[in-house]
């Protein structure tokens, strides 16, 4: 992953260097220099390669640049969809040619007495690739395709000639108990699991960021499960931990950790954090009054955390 940040940062420099710094310079350049869309396309494919690698991270975080935070967020706001807009007639004309020079190659191959079959099983042997590597969790949506593995289980149970004993009503009584008994929800923890904020922490940070990491993750696991208020008290000792161990304030109580914190860091007064507090302190000494936290409200939580660990003095 590190070799694709460092691209996308090379590249996204470059690109604003090239617009002037002017965003609005993109509607009207690369019509002037060609260049300039093939950038926008290396750009685009390298940011549509880092999310489907973050994606498919079992944990939320990377270690990155002090500067990818910054650049990443920049990108995201205002320059994301209009560089795909300006890459997209590129995208398209490369997969042409690829698909054309396939079917080349198949014609080729057939003309050596080479069947389809036997020409794309020698190609896949050549380009070897994992079992589902074609699920894009970025485009696809995970849920919906267990969904219809689903159904077609419930097809093969009500018609037991077409699979004989391979699958059976034992199967999906077991489907049916992690969903209806346990209570797992594909679809909200897919759509939780893509809200939860990826964490990244500069490499310049010095001090060991394992315990940061396995808090922060404990909140998101707590999170795509629909178990707010354990994520909430998750995020108000992540906010105590990071203030007493990556900003150095003494211990405490919280309140006014964070108001030494927010004295001696002018800018964490922009984050709020006397609010994660009161909330988490809620959920640890009223559960019941606050046995029902919204998901938006730990989605703000996690980007809160986020926002200090990008502070953090390096």
């Amino acid at each position: 992953m590190r070799n694709h940040v460092e691209r996308f940062l090379v590249l996204f420099n470059r690109l604003k260097s090239e617009l002037n710094y002017s965003l609005k310079n993109l509607k009207w350049l690369p019509k002037e220099k060609p260049e300039i869309a093939e950038l926008c396309y290396q750009l685009d494919d390298t940011y549509s390669l880092l999310i489907r690698i973050m994606a498919n991270k079992t944990e939320k975080y990377s270690v990155v640049p002090s500067v990818f935070q910054k650049s990443w967020d920049d990108y995201e706001k205002n320059y994301q969809v209009k560089v795909e807009e300006v890459a997209k007639p590129l995208r398209e004309k490369y997969e042409k040619e690829l698909r054309a020079l396939l079917q080349k190659l198949e014609n080729d191959a057939k003309e050596k007495g080479q069947s389809h079959e036997e020409f794309w099983g020698q190609l896949a042997k050549t380009m070897p690739f994992k079992r589902g590597a074609t699920f894009n969790p970025v485009e696809d949506d995970a849920a919906s395709l267990l969904g219809d593995l689903f159904y077609l289980i419930d097809t093969i149970v009500d018609n037991p000639d077409f699979l004989p004993g391979l699958v059976t009503d034992k199967h999906i009584g077991a489907f049916n108990y992690f969903e209806k008994v346990i209570g797992i929800n594909f679809h909200d923890i897919n759509n939780r699991w893509c809200k939860a904020p990826n964490l990244f922490i500069s490499e310049k940070i010095k001090k060991k960021t394992d315990k940061l990491v396995e808090i922060y993750n404990e909140a998101v696991k707590s999170y795509i499960f629909g178990l707010n208020v354990a994520a909430t008290a998750m995020c108000r000792a992540l906010l105590e931990h990071i203030l007493i161990n990556y900003y150095g304030m003494p211990k405490n109580d919280l309140c006014k950790i964070v108001a030494m914190a927010e004295k001696k860091f002018n800018k964490l007064k922009s984050l709020n954090l006397y609010k994660l507090r009161m909330d988490g302190n809620d959920v640890m000494h009223e559960y019941e009054t606050k046995s029902r936290i919204e998901d938006a409200a730990v989605v703000n939580y996690l980007q809160t955390i986020r926002a200090l660990v990008d502070f953090i003095p390096e």
